[in-house]
This record gives C-alpha cells, structure tokens and sequence, in this order.
C-alpha cells in the first residue's frame, strides 16, 4: 500500500506547484500551446472533470476594528455593516467564479439557520429567558436575574444566533456581565463582557445609561478584546464549527475578520474544513486591492485543496449480505405454568439487500428455558425456531432502521409441565399423578408469523451493532397453540456486512 500511495502523493504536490507557478507567473502548461484554438475539448482534457463540486459556506464577516473612544458615542452603523456586506459579497464572488463550487453566501447561511423551525423555537425561548432577566435585573434581584441570562445565553449559541443575527445575542452577554459585576465578581464580569464585544465588537452605550463603575468596565473589556482577539475562528472553536457546518450541509467554512493593520485595516480569511477539523488555509490581506487578493486566496486554496474524485475508492459492492450474531432473550405471553418463565440463548441471522429499501432474510435461533418461580416447568427444555420472510429497511446516516414480517417455525424440545405437586415430586407417570394437569408438547413444532423491529448502527467500514425485538403468534397445530404462545423476545449483538 505504501508503493501505492507515494507516487500519487508527489504527483498532487508537483500538480499543485505546477497550478500556483501558473497563477502566479502566467506561464504555459507544457503541450498546452500546442493545441490549436479551433481543438475540441473532451472530458479527459479537463483536470476537474473527475471532481466533485465543494460545498462552502461563508460565514458573516466580523469587524474587529472598533475604537475605545467611541464606545459611548451614540451614532450609526451603516458604514460598518456596509462595508461587511461589501467584504462577504466580494468573497462570495471570487469563490462563485471557480467550477465545481456550490457556494452559500453569507445572506444565504443567515437565512438558511433563521428558516429552521427548531431553531425559530428555541430563539424564542431564549429571548423569554433574556426579557425574564432583564426584569429581575430592573428589580434588583440581581443573582436570578444572572442565572435567567446565562440560560439565555446558553439557548443563543445553541442555535448559532451570532451567525443569524449577533444584536440579540449580545444583549443578553453584555446584561450578563453587568450582573455579574454589580454582583462583584469582577473576573467572571470581565471575562463575559469581552466575550460579548466578541459577539457584536460596534456596540455603543449611552455614556449615562449604566454607573460609572460598570463604564471602567466596559471599557476595559473593549480594550482587552483589541489586544487579544484572534482572527482566524470568530465563531468559535473546532467542534463548534464543525456542528455549524453539519447544520449548513457544507465541508468547508469560510470566515472572514476585519482588524486594524499598522498601515489599515486588515481583512483576514481563513477556511475551515470539516473532514480535517483544523484551519487548512489562512492568510491576511489588505483591504485597498481586495477583491484580487480574494481571487489570489481562493486559487492558492483550490489549487492544494484535496480532490475528490468521483470514482470510487474502492470497487462497487456486487454483494450487499450482512450477517450477525446476537445473544437472545425470549418470554411467552401464554404459558401453562402459573407464572412465565425466562428463555435464554443466542440467534445467527443472514440477510441479501436485492434493492434499495427491501431485502429477504433468514434467522436461527436457540433457546434454553430457565425454571419458573413455581417449578411448575418439570425440567429445563430446549428450542430452535426458524424465520424467513422480506425485510424493509430505512438509512439515516450510519443508523439502519428494520422492520420485517415473516413465517415463524418453532421446533419444541421436551417440554413438559404440570402444577400438580404429587406429579413434580413422583413423575408424570406415577398413580399419584394427577394426568390431566400435565402439558406435554414434547417435540411438537408450531408455526405462526413474527415481527421484527430494530436497528443496525454502523461501527467502521463493515462492522455494525444489531439490536431486535420482535413478538410471534403461532396458529398450528390448532390444538396446541393454546398453552404455549406469543414470544416477546430480544437480541443485540453484533454483524458483519460482505
């Protein structure tokens, strides 16, 4: 395997110097200038033919540029979200303009998080919990109204309001900090005041809406934001961009930071992929030349970026069989014993998936009986029973749903109970024995139709956990189903798919 791989890995490397000396410099593929304007071009011609299309999505452009002095002068901020909106438009452009890219602009992932009902819900709830603390704050229950906002706060990042829209977000994390500082615990103040500047960096106060003291506090916090802030992961860490990027239906996350440069603003960009889970490419651009800075950064991604083929990895399943193994567990529902007893064993099952959604399927099973409490089951006994039937099924992701109707033939062993004691202490066969109690199916075979309902969850490539309950009615032989009948039984274990 590792003859295989290196060539292909110093052929990626050398394609993607080739591709950057390209874009960079402008010079000719060797045997490109050969061919004459007029040539057709075929499939096989085109380096991306075999790739897929890259989802990506890009997230609202955060403007970390925000000045201390005007923290309490009370103005717009129209230039602000405009020259956003111009940013995350540019991006958006320069990534449209390459093939084999399905691009979520940042309107679009706003709208999309905003169109989700559960999250429309969850806002709401939200929002009652901000309204609650804000009003225990106004009543001087200063303590509950922090608990009331911090589970505000905890229901905002769930739903991802600060990609959505941050205003709401930020006023419960800014009222949050206040609580806490009137409440003196100054460092937790601090702490969640910088993290709402984070959320909404332009806020602006009115310089006698809040005491001085939580001024100095504000302040200090938009101070330390400036000198601490990082630019590449705005909206959080690397399970929280992956989890929002699961919600997007996307691989690839672009952010977008604005922050003051010794010679201007600075527009940094990163990518985040999913599959890695780790920043795969980052740079800083000036903002006077940035839409072809952008177009730079965007070819100098693509052009080392893995590429998907479409061919399979490896050759098409012509078999689709799964097999698995379970230990099992079985109670009847009508017993000729005064209380149930317990059945223990262990199935092997075979299925054949013959289209998509249906499959046939075969299953064995072996039981042995435990004794019930009033030992009226004269010994232990053993049973095979044997399904067959069509089974239908349901993928979500790696989690299969099954559920399967089928023919139940159930081979008895010696099964014998009475609940005469004279016939538990001296046989079945002693004159004390009284006969007419006794119930004897010895090696009788009933058969009736089962139903199966469970799951089987993907464990690697091949492997996967199987779990099962299912319930039987048996209808032959007419005599003897009256005694014994309707096993509730259970499995888990494990399978392997061919």
């Amino acid at each position: 395997m590792a003859g295989s791989r290196w060539p292909r890995g110093v052929a990626t490397a050398c394609g993607c110097a080739v591709t950057l000396l390209a874009a960079a410099g402008g010079a000719q593929v060797p045997g490109e200038g050969n061919l004459p304007d007029s040539a057709p071009l075929r499939t096989q011609d085109l380096p991306d033919a075999q790739k897929r299309s890259r989802s990506v999505a890009v997230l609202p452009l955060r403007d970390y540029t925000a000045q201390p002095a005007d923290l309490f002068a009370i103005d717009g901020r129209t230039d602000v979200d405009a020259r956003g909106a111009a940013l995350e438009a540019a991006l958006a452009a320069a990534l449209s303009r390459h093939p084999y890219l399905h691009v979520q602009s940042a309107p679009e992932v706003r709208a999309g998080l905003a169109a989700d009902p559960g999250t429309a819900a969850l806002a709401r709830a939200a929002q009652g919990r901000y309204r609650l603390g804000l009003d225990l704050y106004l009543s001087l229950a200063t303590g509950r109204a922090a608990d009331s906002l911090r589970e505000a706060i905890d229901l905002y990042r769930g739903v991802f309001q600060d990609v959505i829209d941050p205003k709401p977000y930020a006023d419960a994390q800014f009222m949050y900090g206040v609580a806490l500082h009137e409440l003196g615990k100054t460092a937790d103040a601090h702490v969640a005041l910088k993290r709402a500047f984070e959320i909404e960096p332009h806020r602006r106060f009115r310089a006698n809406f809040f005491p001085a003291p939580v001024n100095a506090a504000l302040a200090n916090a938009l101070v330390d934001f400036r000198s601490t802030a990082g630019g590449l992961q705005p909206f959080g860490d690397n399970d929280r961009l992956t989890a929002l990027a699961k919600r997007l239906g996307t691989s690839w996350v672009v952010q977008l930071v604005l922050r003051a440069g010794r010679d201007g603003p600075e527009l940094h960009a990163s990518v985040f992929s999913v599959q890695r889970r780790l920043i795969a490419h980052e740079a800083r651009l000036r903002v006077p030349d940035v839409d072809d800075a952008l177009d730079a950064f965007v070819s100098r991604w693509l052009a080392c970026a893995p590429v998907l083929d479409l061919a399979p990895t490896r050759p098409p399943r012509t078999l689709d069989v799964r097999l698995d193994t379970s230990t099992a567990y079985a109670m009847y529902q009508r017993v000729p014993t005064r209380r149930a007893f317990h059945s223990v064993g262990f199935g092997v099952g075979v299925s054949h998936e013959f289209r998509r959604g249906l499959d046939w399927f075969a299953r064995t099973n072996m039981y042995t009986s435990l004794p019930d409490p009033y030992r009226d089951l004269l010994h232990a006994f053993n049973s095979v029973r044997v399904l067959f039937g069509l089974g239908f099924a349901v993928d979500f992701g790696p989690v299969r749903i099954v559920a399967r109707p089928s023919v139940d033939l159930h081979l008895l062993g010696s099964f014998v109970a009475s609940r005469d004691p004279n016939c538990k202490l001296f046989g079945v066969k002693h004159a004390l024995c009284d006969t007419a109690t006794v119930s004897d199916l010895d090696q009788r075979v009933l058969a009736g139709f089962n139903f199966a309902f469970g799951s089987q969850i993907a464990i690697g490539r091949e492997f996967f956990v199987h779990t099962q309950a299912s319930l039987s009615s048996y209808f032959l032989p007419l005599s003897g189903t009256d005694r014994l009948n309707f096993p509730l039984s259970g499995e888990a274990g494990l399978g392997y798919r061919f």
